[in-house]
């Protein structure tokens, strides 16, 4: 991929579950991807899907402050246009109390989720903000806004990340950065999902990824039709608006 052709879509979390189906869409519909993740990606085979070489992965630990700094500085020459991020590291095993969270397990989840994205994001603005057509992309949860019990490092972590993207919305908002937080009312089948469930479980309720990423790829092929903000997807993947306190 040659730095004359169009700007990129970094895309984080992109081995598996949304940010697979994120990346795989956006190739799919002529976008060109960077994509980050600990894992390598398992579905860049050209003889399968003729769009991969519109890929381009980079091995990346968010939870690993320093790299993520090498990395945002690596890409000094590379054109910009949106950021996504759906990493997310949900903790050890199944829900426990906050009590019982081990330091490690809070370093690895507020890392992932929280800093490391935060990183690329404040490295990144000078990049998506002088053109006027920049956004950012966050695929959030409803524990950014509701209490996550048995969930305290997971939740802590992306309502650390819901706040810290509202304040760049806020400080970049006459610059025309455009950025959305987008918060699924369904489950979605993941592989991390599958493994946390029981074998017969019953997942006839849940969405598949391709939902949202069919959602986000709307937003970026249709720049201006929908204003920046934060969003409940619904089943049918419409929008709705999620009123926020302004002011107090």
């Amino acid at each position: 991929m040659g730095e004359g052709e169009s700007a990129r879509i970094l895309v984080t979390g992109s081995s598996q579950g949304i940010g697979k189906a994120i990346v795989m869409r956006l190739a799919s519909r002529q976008h060109f991807v960077l994509a980050v993740s600990r894992s390598k990606l398992e579905y860049l085979d050209t003889s399968r899907y003729p769009w991969a070489d519109r890929v381009a992965w980079t091995s990346l630990d968010l939870s690993n402050a320093t790299a993520v700094e090498q990395y945002a500085a690596s890409l000094e020459n590379t054109s910009i246009r949106a950021l996504i991020l759906s990493a997310v590291d949900y903790g050890d095993g199944a829900r426990h109390g906050a009590s019982t969270i081990s330091t490690p397990e809070w370093q690895r989840v507020i890392g992932t989720n929280l800093v490391g994205q935060s990183i690329l994001v404040s490295r990144l603005l000078s990049k998506l903000v002088p053109t006027g057509l920049g956004l950012i992309v966050n695929v959030s949860s409803d524990v950014a806004v509701t209490p996550a019990t048995g969930r305290a490092a997971y939740g802590a972590s992306k309502a650390g990340l819901h706040a810290m993207l509202r304040a760049v919305e806020a400080e970049h908002r006459a610059d025309g950065l455009r950025v959305y937080q987008l918060i699924p009312t369904f489950q979605t089948v993941t592989e991390g999902i599958r493994r946390r469930r029981p074998a017969d479980f019953d997942f006839s309720s849940y969405a598949e990824p391709a939902l949202i990423a069919e959602v986000l790829e709307r937003i970026i092929a249709t720049p201006g039709q929908v204003t920046g903000g934060t969003y409940l997807i619904r089943r049918d993947g419409t929008l709705q608006p999620y009123d926020e306190v302004a002011s107090l």
